[in-house]
């Protein structure tokens, strides 16, 4: 760029609307969700359940439609405190931070689930801690129809 030359600098606001499909088996899984109700799909296989479902399964490569139900309690695998603040693309809100969020496998599920926990607390979050599911009064068919994860133990 020539150093003699101005910059051109234009503002523009832009409003724009993103819609995301979620799959066959997110929609179903997502549907339950609206009804109070967590299922994995299970592989006819090797019997793996995964939550959250998908359509074939990691290890044998087949189609997954056996869907089994899940328990909202479970096992904390993992967690992290988060100190930065993000935008919740559901709410347009900033989340405030330190919050705590967790990899949980559900009582009858092989796989873990990445949601929220209720504490950002480190003295009060430890592998294998018992988790439960907080649920939202007025249900959509959304992942937020958690809130979060109460710790238990």
């Amino acid at each position: 760029m020539d150093a003699d030359r101005d910059l051109l600098s234009v503002s523009l606001e832009m409003d724009l609307e993103w819609r995301y499909a979620s799959g066959e088996s997110m929609e179903r899984f997502l549907l339950g969700v609206g009804a109070g109700r967590l299922e994995a799909v299970r592989c006819g296989v090797c019997g793996r359940r995964y939550l959250p479902p998908r359509p074939f399964c990691g290890v044998c490569r087949v189609r997954l439609d056996d869907w089994v139900p899940v328990a909202d309690a479970g096992t904390l695998e993992a967690w992290t405190v988060v100190h930065l603040p993000i935008l919740d693309g559901r709410t347009g809100e900033m989340r405030p931070s330190p919050y705590g969020m967790g990899l949980i496998r559900l009582d009858g599920a092989d796989t873990t689930l990445n949601h929220y926990l209720d504490t950002a607390d480190p003295s009060r979050l430890t592998i294998g801690s018992r988790v439960r599911a907080v649920w939202r009064e007025d249900r959509r068919g959304a992942m937020d129809d958690i809130l979060h994860f109460e710790v238990l133990s």
